[in-house]
């Protein structure tokens, strides 16, 4: 099934219209603003976690928060590209039809009894849509911050706001 990337977007504008974006960008500000605007909190907590995982990140949900955990031992732009993706996963209302298994709740939880923490956090697995649909909406997300992800290259927070500003000046060419 191929996914409608003019459709995620605005599902994910729709989601964050009222949102004040913080310039210059902080996940950090971003996310805590996000919370207040839907009225549950969302907690981002970094983790260690295994090269040999393959998680990089983890959105999980209760019935009044939402947890992002993400790779402490990366860049700050692949934490931020990560705890996007997370949140496009929220944005998207994403829910999947697997469950948080003893290895990733250990990996997640280390100080906690898995079957505890598979009880209460019960983690749905995603289907390959919504992984699809959550890479478009972590893009959409960068776009609709207005920074553009950039592989292999990470700037110093001065330097990061004064691109943001330049591209509040200047305009950003429209990728669409």
């Amino acid at each position: 099934m191929r996914v409608d990337r003019r459709a995620v977007r605005g599902r994910v504008a729709s989601a964050i219209e009222g949102v004040e974006i913080p310039r210059p960008f902080d996940i950090g500000e971003f996310v805590r603003r996000l919370s207040r605007h839907r009225g549950r909190p969302i907690h981002l907590l970094p983790v260690e976690l295994s090269p040999a995982s393959g998680v990089r990140g983890l959105w999980m949900a209760t019935g009044t928060e939402d947890y992002v955990f993400h790779e402490v031992g990366t860049s700050r732009l692949h934490q931020e590209n990560t705890i996007l993706h997370e949140i496009a996963h929220l944005l998207l209302d994403h829910s999947g039809n697997g469950h948080l298994d003893e290895a990733q709740a250990r990996l997640f939880f280390p100080d906690l009894d898995p079957q505890a923490v598979r009880e209460v956090f019960g983690r749905s697995a995603y289907t390959r849509v919504q992984e699809q649909e959550a890479e478009l909406g972590a893009a959409a997300l960068w776009d609709l911050i207005g920074r553009r992800l950039i592989a292999d290259r990470e700037l110093e927070p001065s330097a990061a706001a004064a691109v943001d500003r330049f591209g509040e000046v200047l305009g950003q060419p429209d990728a669409r």
